[in-house]
């Protein structure tokens, strides 16, 4: 019998065989192949062997493209964040210090990807470059595996080629346009310059491009409906519901029915009003006030959403992969289907609505004397606004608003003062952050821009709340119950000190290290030049409020327990915690494991940021669009204008009356040569020893607007026109064009044109 030769292993096993050689030492694929004597038949075919390998985790590639066996090095796991300009700034798993990593290290990683990274020593032969030339440091590690792809959609603009088409990415922070290799066959013809959604394919060779399939036609650029769509597109949000959740909201009633009324209190009779903005279309809070032996007793009546939206109904999944409402200026993205919101659910005036109440007794100290939780029936008595409430505080008449209504109000109003002031006293922080608002003309662009300032009708309402969430997050906690807490941690070590040293910078004689000393600065500042700068400088040195499964401070409100509990129309945490008290009244069974409240709160926390995102992202636009309409019109100026940080190429300047940023060149300020101080607080002119300083006020000039980049740039005054910055293509990279090199007062020039003097 004739024997059969044993079959030779395959490319990927010799290549496994190949490294696991005592003597082997990690080789570039070239000598790879020479050393394994693969024939130029087989290269290619190497090289995708190792791409396969190296996806697999069998194999990984090491500095200069060598490869080798994994093995005990100094790997460590975090998410990527990828800047502008192309390097990366890695955040380790349960924090520690960021590490620099190079553009070219970066491998396939696209921003905010979960990886894993090879810590590497410092090479001072090798100097990375990030786009446009300018060299970075050394990357303090390398990208070895993608753990988990964060994107898997991008918004951009679609181009063709003779060869192929492409889209340009609308996130600077993706740095790889994406080439088409399908289409969605639903989605028909595209025509170029339209914005659209591609998905992304599996990326595993840096050498290749990124490719994707079109899958979604927002529309024409120029549409300014489409910037808006791309907007929520680009953070995860879908303006339009599924046909199976507007399905499942077709089938709630839009009366109360009768087994609607069983097992609540009846708490129609008891005078309730709601207070929101003039443009609300959906009422999820309302007061009661009434005074009681001991001292007064507050109503916070909250819309029982959890009555009408099942915990895992396809509302219920929709609302929790939203998170949150999302509040754009000319819309908003719901977290619910308006059929409910502004219907069913909202406590709409002069109808019976269901509503989870949390009755508080206020001592004449403030303590909660008494509190109390169930759900309820309320007929609102009058649906009032902020501005009617405040007009009432000052002073106005209303007779629009009834008798019984206006005497409610002058109860509350000496309570919530009262209240607020005790949370100040107890170190809650009093920052003063003013919001714009944009006004729509009938065109839909912004007509005008509006400061809003915090009214002590706002605070009336806001105590209210406030005290019901702490209310709720004490009764859950004294039944051991889980919850979905709110938590702000406060600043760690390294923030306050860099708090301090930003006040120090400003002229603030200041290094706070609790929330008493930071009241103290805002009190001493308060009404100066610097108190925005400064304000800005606190906030920035503060962590970001957010969501967890485990309880912990809030320190920006002073509260040891506190949950969210009253706006469970926009935000999925409220929902949950409706569900748990409800289930803790009724001493039902806890509809959540610790397991899915840690998952919601980690989609929450992710939810609000990216909505906040989205929420600035469409100011910044419809406010860039109306300086863009306002120097078409010639209405340059001046403006009022205040220095809130200064940067080694100009000033950077915000308008107080509507909190537009912009940028004053030095190329642009004509009278001197400027030179930064080291600590980039001050400017000072070589000749003159004139001195621009953060919180200096100044009039200034519009002169440029470039909406596809964001840029709004000023002139001082009385300075003869010189442009800031040069227009470009609007729907290219920075990294498309030459770089140029800024020097203070003296115009640019390329940096290749500089590297061509050095070498002569």
């Amino acid at each position: 019998m004739k024997e059969t030769s044993p079959k030779k292993p395959g490319l990927q096993q010799r290549i496994l065989e190949h490294f696991a050689k005592p003597d082997y030492r990690p080789l570039s694929r070239p000598d790879l192949a020479k050393e394994m004597r693969i024939d130029s038949k087989e290269r290619n075919q190497l090289r995708q062997a190792l791409i396969n390998l190296e996806k697999a985790g069998k194999v990984i590639s090491l500095r200069n493209s060598r490869w080798a066996l994994p093995d005990a090095r100094d790997t460590v796991s975090g998410t990527v964040r990828v800047m502008e300009k192309g390097f990366g700034l890695f955040a380790p798993d349960g924090g520690g210090e960021e590490i620099y990593i190079g553009q070219d290290d970066l491998k396939c990683a696209l921003h905010e990807d979960r990886v894993m990274i090879e810590r590497i020593a410092a090479d001072p032969r090798r100097a990375p470059r990030g786009r446009g030339g300018f060299t970075h440091q050394n990357s303090g590690g390398r990208v070895v595996k993608i753990l988990e792809r964060k994107l898997t959609e991008v918004v951009g603009l679609l181009k063709r080629t003779p060869y192929f088409a492409y889209v340009v990415p609308d996130n600077l922070r993706i740095g790889h346009d994406v080439r088409v290799a399908e289409w969605d066959p639903e989605i028909g013809e595209v025509a170029d310059d339209h914005k659209v959604v591609i998905q992304l394919h599996e990326w595993t060779d840096p050498f290749k491009p990124l490719f994707g399939t079109v899958i979604e036609d927002i529309g024409n650029r120029e549409d300014p409906n489409v910037e808006m769509q791309c907007i929520l597109r680009t953070h995860g949000f879908q303006q339009k519901f599924s046909d199976e959740v507007l399905a499942e909201a077709a089938k709630v009633p839009h009366e109360l029915r009768p087994e609607d009324y069983v097992n609540r209190a009846d708490l129609r009779e008891r005078l309730t009003f709601t207070i929101d903005p003039e443009t609300a279309r959906d009422f999820d809070d309302a007061v009661s006030i009434e005074k009681v032996s001991k001292g007064w007793k507050l109503s916070v009546h909250i819309a029982d959403v959890a009555h009408f939206v099942p915990k895992g109904s396809p509302i219920d999944r929709e609302a929790l992969h939203r998170g949150n409402s999302v509040y754009l200026v000319d819309r908003v993205v719901m977290m619910i289907p308006t059929e409910l919101t502004t219907r069913i659910c909202s406590l709409n005036p002069n109808v019976d609505r269901l509503a989870h109440t949390v009755e508080i007794t206020v001592d004449e100290n403030l303590e909660m004397a008494e509190v109390q939780t169930r759900r309820s029936i309320i007929h609102s008595d009058a649906r009032l606004n902020y501005e009617q409430v405040q007009a009432l505080f000052d002073g106005q008449e209303l007779p629009e608003v009834p008798a019984p209504v206006v005497a409610a109000l002058n109860a509350l109003r000496p309570l919530a003062r009262a209240l607020r002031a005790r949370r100040t006293e107890a170190g809650s922080l009093e920052i003063n952050t003013p919001q714009i608002k944009c006004m729509l003309g009938p065109d839909g662009k912004v007509a005008s821009i509006t400061k809003g300032e915090a009214k002590e009708a706002y605070q009336l309402i806001e105590e209210c709340m406030l005290l019901a969430n702490v209310a709720v997050a004490r009764k859950l906690k004294a039944a051991e119950w889980p919850a979905i807490h709110r938590i702000h941690e406060q600043p760690d070590d390294e923030q306050w000190g860099q708090m301090g040293a930003a006040l120090q910078e400003l002229g603030v004689d200041a290094l706070p290290q609790t929330r008493f000393d930071i009241n103290a600065v805002l009190e001493k500042i308060e009404g100066t030049p610097l108190e925005y700068s400064a304000s800005l400088a606190i906030l920035r040195n503060l962590k970001r409020a957010g969501y967890s499964a485990e309880p912990s401070e809030h320190f920006g409100l002073a509260f040891d327990d506190y949950v969210h509990f009253t706006s469970p129309i926009r935000r999925y945490p409220d929902l949950v915690i409706h569900r748990l008290l409800g289930a803790l009244e009724l001493k039902e069974k806890q509809p959540y494991r610790a397991n899915d409240l840690t998952e919601i709160a980690a989609q929450c926390s992710r939810t609000e940021i990216e909505a906040d995102a989205a929420e600035k992202e469409s100011i910044a636009l419809r406010r860039a669009e109306y300086y863009r309409d306002l120097l078409t019109k010639g209405e340059t100026g001046p403006y009022k204008a205040c220095i809130i940080k200064i940067l080694g190429k100009g000033l950077l300047i915000e308008l107080p009356a509507t909190l537009q940023r912009g940028l004053i060149a030095f190329a642009s300020i004509t009278d001197d040569r400027y030179e930064v101080n080291a600590n980039k607080t001050r400017a000072m002119g070589q000749r003159s020893a004139k001195v621009f300083k953060i919180g200096d006020e100044l009039d200034v000039d519009l002169i440029k607007v470039d909406i596809a980049r964001n840029f709004v740039d000023f002139q001082i005054t009385g300075q003869t026109q010189v442009s800031a910055r040069k227009m470009g293509a609007p729907e290219r990279h920075k990294k498309h064009k030459k770089q140029t090199v800024n020097f203070n007062g003296g115009g640019k020039r390329s940096a290749t044109r500089k590297k061509r003097q050095k070498r002569k």
